[in-house]
């Protein structure tokens, strides 16, 4: 119900933004408003094989996602982020998310933040330690394919000045939907380059729970290579190494390393497991398989994301294919692989296949 709140913002913002949009029109030399719409729709559905004979096989999604945003004097932005998802597996359900919705003013250096946003502090592609704002990482699905992420509900203020940023933020769990696990949240991030090194120092603490820090940072190497890592201390000490090499043909290879320590923070959601965990994640893909008609229209890619101490993975396949500017089709595929107390191959199924018709405007 706090979710369909927020719907009549969409409707106020869409209103003030067709207002700009005919000032603009009447006085073009003095425009004041910038509007953006956008809309996504898709169609989905997974197939899950050798499920067990009374749970459904199928899940079939369609999911509607609307946007909108309006800036006004390169100072004051108005945005909306709405996604409506309707499934179908052994019932049929509707459900309206807001992904993001907030207000933010800049003044000179400064950038204040009010509302739900999307912020990423985390280096990782597949995991993260020092993401505390950051929605979840899915190694098995780490760019989002679906736009399922919700930002956090936040106040924020942002100072940049020359090489030097500074974040502080207080995030409430109080509107995070039930089975999130979210705590309130107090963090400050400081970022400035360092001999080419990206560097990020954060602190904060959850109300009601842990203290906590962390280190980050990304460096490019030459052309072709990029390397980032995290080392975050939560009661014990969490390290994310990884690397990004990107060939000249456009293929690009990802690998990372993760750590967490064996807290429930960290293995939220995950069955128990002795001792610290150990996880790789391998990724190849390339976007525009061949600068070549009938080929440039293809994406593919393909990852590998291991728990190296019960030696149980799941491989992950996605294929992708654009009709035009606006309508694309993909297969998701996920094959995990284990013994039946293992993390991945606990799985309830042999494999999960998805497919789906993307149209965007």
């Amino acid at each position: 119900m706090k979710r369909i709140l927020i719907i009549p913002a969409l409707a106020t913002l869409a209103t003030a933004a067709v207002c700009g949009q005919s000032q603009g029109a009447s006085a073009p030399s003095e425009k004041k408003y910038e509007t953006r719409y956008a809309i996504g729709v898709i169609d989905d559905a997974t197939l899950y094989s050798n499920l067990p004979a009374h749970a459904p096989a199928t899940l079939n999604r369609v999911l509607v996602e609307p946007s909108a945003a309006l800036k006004i004097d390169d100072r004051l932005t108005l945005l909306t982020s709405l996604i409506e998802v309707s499934s179908t597996y052994d019932h049929t359900a509707s459900q309206v998310f807001v992904r993001e919705t907030y207000a933010g003013l800049s003044a000179g250096d400064f950038d204040f933040t009010l509302g739900r946003k999307m912020v990423r502090w985390g280096t990782g592609y597949a995991f993260t330690a020092a993401g505390v704002l950051d929605p979840p990482r899915v190694p098995t699905d780490p760019s989002d394919r679906l736009n399922l992420n919700e930002g956090r509900d936040m106040v924020k203020a942002d100072w940049v000045h020359g090489p030097h940023a500074l974040t502080a933020g207080w995030s409430t769990a109080a509107l995070a939907r039930t089975g999130t696990n979210m705590r309130d949240t107090t963090a400050v991030r400081y970022n400035v380059l360092v001999h080419g090194f990206d560097t990020s120092l954060i602190a904060g603490h959850d109300r009601g729970g842990d203290r906590f820090g962390a280190l980050t940072f990304t460096r490019v190497v030459g052309q072709a290579w990029e390397v980032h890592g995290e080392a975050a201390w939560r009661e014990e000490v969490a390290i994310l190494l990884g690397g990004k090499y990107t060939m000249r043909s456009g293929f690009t290879f990802i690998a990372e390393f993760f750590t967490p320590p064996n807290t429930p923070y960290f293995n939220r959601g995950v069955p128990p497991l002795s001792g610290r965990p150990h996880y790789a994640f391998l990724n190849a893909g390339k976007a525009r398989l061949r600068e070549l008609p009938g080929w440039k229209e293809w994406d593919l890619s393909g990852s590998i994301v291991a728990n190296l101490d019960d030696h149980s993975y799941t491989g992950v396949v996605d294929v992708n294919r654009w009709f035009g500017k606006h309508v694309s089709s993909y297969l998701h595929l996920e094959i995990p692989h284990g013994g039946r107390s293992s993390q991945y191959g606990a799985a309830r199924y042999s494999a999960a296949t998805s497919a789906g018709l993307r149209f965007q405007l």
